[in-house]
C-alpha cells in the first residue's frame, strides 16, 4: 500500500510539473499574441497613413483614380481582416486566461491532494512502525514460547520415562500377584464389584465417584492400558530424540536456499546475455569473414590470370554453412591444363599460385613490410619476369626484404647485402647500394661503393631489399 501511495505521489508531482510547464507555455503564447496584436495595430496605423497618402495622390492624379480606388478597397479589406484577427486574438487570449485560471485551480487541488497523500503516508508510516514494534514484540514472545516448548518437551520426555517405569512396575506387580495367588487382578476386581453389588446393591456402585471407581479399579481395562502404553512407547522411539534447534536450522537453510536460487537465476541470466553477445560476435565475424574472403577470392582469380597469362583459379570453402570452422581449398588451372588441386601442380606453378594468393591478400590488407625467403628459387626465367613485374606494383605501399640467389631479382633491388666466407668459419657481410639510373649491360643497376660491413646471420645467401 505504501508503494501505491508513493507511486501516486510521484504521479501527482509529475502532473504538478506538467501543469507548471503548461502555464509557462500558455503565458509565453499570450505574450506572443499580444506582440502580434501590437504589430497588427501598427500595421493598421500604417495602412491608414497609406490610405491618406493614396487619397492625396488620387486628388493630384485623377487619371490614376481607378487603380488607387482598387488599392484602397484592398487596403480596407486588409484592415477588416486585421481587425478580425485582432478580435480573434482577443478571444484566444480570453480562452488562454480561462485555461490559466483552470490550471491554477487544478494546481491548488493537486497540492491539497498531495498534502493529503503526504499526511496519509505519514500516518501509514507511523502505523508501519507500530506494526514493526508489534512484530518485534511477537518475535520476542515467539522466542519465549520456543524456549517454553523446549522445556515442555524436556518435561514430556521425563514424564514418558516415568510412565514407562510405572507401566513396568504395574506389569511386574500383576505378574507377582498372579504368581503368588494364582489369580488375575481383573478377576479380583470383578469379584470386589460383585461383592459390593451383593452387599450394598447396584445403587451403591452407581454412587461411586470416578475417583473412587478409579481407586477401586472398577471398569478399568488394564490390557487396553498396557497396549496403549506400548503403542505410545513405540511412537516415542520412532520419533527419536528431540532436536531443539530444528526451527533455527530450517530458517538458515531456507535463507541459504533463497540465496543460492538468486545466484542461480543471476548465472542463468548472465549465461543468456553471454550467449547473446557470442551470437552477435559470430554473426559479425561471419559477415566480416565472408566479405573479406569474397574480396580475396576475386583478387586471386584476377591475379592468377595476370601472372599465368590466362587460366583459371578459385578459392572454395569446404563447408559454406559454417564459414568460421570451414577449410579452404585452392584450385588452379594454368593455361592448357585441366582444373585440378594445387598439390598436383609443378613446383614453379605452385610458387606462382602462392604468389597470386599472397598479393591477393595484400590488395585487401596491405602490410608495411614483407619478407620472402627464396620464393623465386623454383621459378624459370619467364616466371621470374612475371614475379618481378607483379612485385613492382606493390613497391609504393610496402617494403620487401627478399632472400634470393636469382640475378634478375637482385638486379631490381635498391640495396644488396652479400655474405661471403673468405676464411673457413668466418662470415663477412658486404652491402651495396644500387644507384638510380640506367641499367648496366649485365642487366641490373650500376653499383655504388659499399658502406661499412655488418655481421652476418646467413651463410652463402644474397639478400635483396626493395622499397
Amino acid at each position: 500500500k505504501r508503494t501505491d501511495l508513493a507511486a501516486r505521489a510521484s504521479e501527482l508531482e509529475a502532473s504538478d510539473r506538467q501543469s507548471h510547464e503548461t502555464i509557462q507555455s500558455l503565458t509565453a503564447e499570450v505574450e506572443d499574441l499580444r506582440g502580434q496584436r501590437e504589430e497588427a495595430g501598427s500595421s493598421l496605423t500604417e495602412s491608414k497613413v497609406l490610405v491618406a497618402s493614396e487619397e492625396q495622390r488620387c486628388a493630384s492624379l485623377k487619371h490614376q483614380q481607378e487603380p488607387l480606388e482598387q488599392r484602397l478597397r484592398e487596403l480596407e479589406q486588409l484592415v477588416v481582416s486585421r481587425n478580425n484577427e485582432i478580435g480573434g486574438f482577443g478571444v484566444r487570449k480570453n480562452q488562454y486566461e480561462a485555461e490559466i485560471g483552470e490550471s491554477n485551480r487544478l494546481i491548488i487541488d493537486l497540492q491539497q491532494e498531495r498534502d493529503s497523500v503526504n499526511a496519509h503516508a505519514a500516518g501509514l508510516l507511523s502505523e508501519k512502525q507500530a506494526q514493526e514494534r508489534v512484530v518485534a514484540a511477537n518475535e520476542d514472545q515467539l522466542r519465549e514460547k520456543r524456549r517454553g516448548l523446549s522445556d515442555y518437551q524436556q518435561e514430556r520426555g521425563s514424564l514418558e520415562v516415568e510412565l514407562a517405569q510405572k507401566s513396568m512396575a504395574v506389569q511386574n506387580l500383576r505378574e507377582r500377584v498372579q504368581q503368588k495367588y494364582q489369580v488375575a487382578i481383573e478377576d479380583v476386581r470383578s469379584e470386589c464389584i460383585r461383592i459390593t453389588i451383593a452387599d450394598e446393591g447396584p445403587a451403591r456402585v452407581e454412587t461411586l465417584t470416578p475417583e473412587e471407581m478409579q481407586a477401586a479399579g472398577a471398569g478399568t481395562d488394564w490390557a487396553a492400558v498396557a497396549d496403549q502404553v506400548a503403542a505410545l512407547q513405540k511412537r516415542v522411539d520412532e520419533i527419536g530424540p528431540v532436536n531443539l534447534v530444528a526451527i533455527e536450522e530450517y530458517e538458515e537453510t531456507e535463507q541459504r536456499y533463497q540465496f543460492l536460487t538468486q545466484q542461480h537465476d543471476d548465472l542463468v541470466k548472465a549465461k543468456a546475455s553471454l550467449m547473446e553477445v557470442l551470437g552477435k560476435i559470430n554473426v559479425q565475424t561471419r559477415e566480416m569473414f565472408s566479405a573479406t574472403f569474397n574480396q580475396i577470392r576475386d583478387n586471386f582469380r584476377a591475379m592468377f590470370m595476370e601472372i599465368f597469362g590466362g587460366g583459371k583459379a578459385d578459392l572454395i570453402l569446404t563447408d559454406e554453412n559454417d564459414v568460421l570452422e570451414s577449410g579452404i581449398d585452392i584450385v588452379a588451372r594454368p593455361p592448357g591444363k585441366q582444373l585440378q588441386s594445387i598439390s598436383l601442380l609443378s613446383g614453379g606453378e605452385q610458387t606462382m599460385t602462392a604468389v597470386s594468393l599472397l598479393f591477393s591478400i595484400y590488395q585487401v590488407k596491405p602490410s608495411p613490410f614483407c619478407i620472402l625467403d627464396e620464393l623465386d628459387a623454383p621459378l624459370d626465367e619467364s616466371n621470374i619476369n612475371r614475379f618481378i613485374k607483379v612485385l613492382q606494383r606493390f613497391l609504393d605501399h610496402s617494403q620487401f626484404v627478399i632472400i634470393t640467389h636469382n640475378k634478375r631479382t637482385i638486379g631490381m633491388a635498391d640495396m644488396l647485402y652479400g655474405v661471403t666466407m673468405q676464411e673457413q668459419g668466418v662470415s663477412r657481410i658486404v652491402s651495396v647500394k644500387m644507384a638510380q639510373g640506367s641499367e648496366p649491360a649485365g642487366g641490373g643497376r650500376p653499383l655504388v661503393p659499399p658502406p661499412a660491413e655488418k655481421p652476418s646471420r646467413e651463410e652463402g645467401v644474397e639478400v635483396a631489399m626493395a622499397k
